[in-house]
């Protein structure tokens, strides 16, 4: 990962940039943005007389005001479906405002300049293994916060942070010393960005969360950011995104939404280390061979490594349909291995040497989503170009094969007897280059289903999400109940269930079960 200080001195000079670009000639500026300001008001207009519903789903998750339009894959949680007709009536009018990203929210009297507002969350979670070792794996406290503003009619900004601090780490003595310096304290600059505004354009520049997919409690075409896997999955999807500084042009003409990205250095996932709690290199020194993981490097900041996307979507006929592009890194580093005989009389015959590399891809993707009969059905389809594939043929000099695969989800949304919330998924992988030897099966399948529903005057919050494999007894069970104390304070207790073979997504991890206790506070 790139230091704080990089990405804050990133974010410094780009707003430095934009001040002087908006001083040249700010007549000009406020004339050049009359008709868009009417477009913002009236939408703003119509939203605040209620006709349409929101539609976001991390408030109650204590995400910040800004970041409150980021869609459905921030979180398991799901959005209210009966105001959607309205939304997308809406948005019809006004499609530069359906981003799938995160996007500032207007004043509730004017665009005009205004104060500094302030905001976030302060969260603490506990958790505790259900399995041996019966131990504490996590007492960790997050302070989210988050700074906006607006400078002009036509330029705004948002700079967020997070400081997080794990407990286990001085009450126990459960990790090794890598974990910890890894994982004890942390400090992220999150969103950290400026909005400009012009004609029918509108450009951010800095650190943000590029939202193109709209799965449900899973990445599938949400590709842009690398995550922070350190927890796996298990925390909110928002809080495990990890964002990248980028320049981030959109241009709206008339019904069509247009989306250039350019990333000018990239990020990458971030994985525990050695001896943690979700240690994903545990099944690779299970082998019986002498192993030897030599460090990823991360390519260099230089604009030879910069990365650059492409999105388009059109609402026709009640179809929100979108095409993509994203020429990068894979977030995920390829692992070349070399193997070499021992000399005789060593403990194992061989040596197994791992040499992570980064390397670049290219994808294309489609997403779509309709409302029909009270349900909303969603579909994402992803493909690959030669995607880098390991191999168990132990005559292959590296260990990796390369072919094309193809990715596809289809969900649908739909709330029964006007209460119980569902969502239900089902996702394949198919490798189109296929050989006996791959570690990954030529079809990889599996279904996800999220259930939630509400008591005592939305007091009380029952949900479930599951994600199973139907290649093989493979599965992630989540049941968790929420109090919501008041608009501010909520506590939240659940269940982490793994369950699986080692070689399973989840049964990796069948040992890890938890129970957890979170406190959350936003403000």
């Amino acid at each position: 990962m790139r230091s704080m200080m990089e990405k804050a001195c990133f974010c410094f000079i780009i707003f430095v940039i934009h001040m002087w670009i908006w001083s040249l000639d700010p007549s000009d500026a406020s004339a050049s943005n009359r008709h868009l300001n009417i477009a913002h008001q009236q939408k703003h207009q119509i939203e605040t007389m209620g006709i349409a519903k929101s539609t976001t789903v991390q408030k109650d998750a204590g995400s910040m005001d800004h970041d409150e339009t980021i869609k459905n894959n921030t979180d398991t949680s799901q959005p209210d479906n009966t105001g959607e007709l309205d939304q997308e009536s809406l948005d019809a009018l006004f499609p530069s405002f359906d981003t799938g990203m995160p996007s500032r929210q207007l004043p509730e009297k004017s665009r005009t300049a205004a104060s500094m507002t302030v905001n976030g969350d302060l969260r603490n979670q506990t958790a505790y293994r259900l399995k041996k070792p019966h131990q504490f794996s996590k007492i960790k406290t997050d302070f989210n916060f988050n700074l906006s503003g607006r400078v002009s009619d036509n330029l705004s900004y948002v700079f967020g942070g997070r400081l997080s601090y794990d407990a286990v780490f001085d009450l126990t003595d459960n990790y090794n010393e890598g974990v910890e310096s890894d994982q004890k304290k942390q400090t992220d600059l999150r969103d950290a960005y400026v909005d400009f505004s012009w004609g029918n354009a509108e450009l951010r520049i800095g650190n943000q969360q590029i939202v193109w997919g709209e799965a449900v409690g899973l990445f599938f075409a949400d590709i842009v950011n690398p995550n922070d896997l350190r927890e796996y999955i298990l925390p909110d999807l928002d809080q495990i995104r990890i964002p990248v500084p980028a320049i981030n042009l959109e241009y709206y003409p008339g019904s069509l939404y247009l989306q250039f990205v350019f990333i000018p250095y990239p990020e990458f996932n971030e994985f525990g280390k050695q001896g943690s709690e979700f240690d994903f290199s545990r099944l690779i020194y299970e082998q019986n061979a002498d192993i030897v993981m030599n460090e990823g490097h991360e390519p260099a900041n230089s604009l030879d490594n910069s990365e650059l996307g492409f999105r388009a979507s059109k609402l026709m006929d009640g179809w929100d349909l979108s095409v993509f592009y994203l020429y990068d890194y894979y977030n995920f580093p390829v692992s070349y291995r070399y193997i070499s005989f021992n000399p005789v009389g060593s403990s194992q015959p061989i040596s197994i040497t791992y040499q992570p590399e980064y390397e670049r891809m290219h994808r294309f993707g489609h997403t779509f989503s309709k409302e029909y009969m009270d349900a909303v059905f969603k579909g994402e389809f992803i493909y690959n170009h030669e995607m880098f594939i390991s191999s168990q043929n132990p005559a292959d000099n590296d260990g990796i094969v390369r072919s094309d695969t193809f990715k596809w989800l289809l969900g649908v949304d739909y709330t029964f007897l006007n209460s119980l919330e569902t969502n239900f998924q089902l996702l394949q992988e198919i490798i189109l280059d296929y050989q006996a030897d791959m570690t990954q099966k030529e079809y990889t399948t599996a279904l996800s289903i999220w259930m939630k529903k509400e008591f005592f005057e939305d007091k009380i919050e029952l949900e479930l999400f599951m994600v199973s494999s139907l290649n093989q007894r493979d599965y992630l069970l989540r049941p968790k109940i929420t109090y919501n104390h008041n608009d501010y304070l909520k506590i939240i207790c659940g269940v982490d269930i793994f369950y699986g073979e080692s070689d399973g997504d989840f049964g990796l991890f069948n040992e890890n079960d938890r129970g957890y206790v979170e406190v959350l506070y936003t403000f």
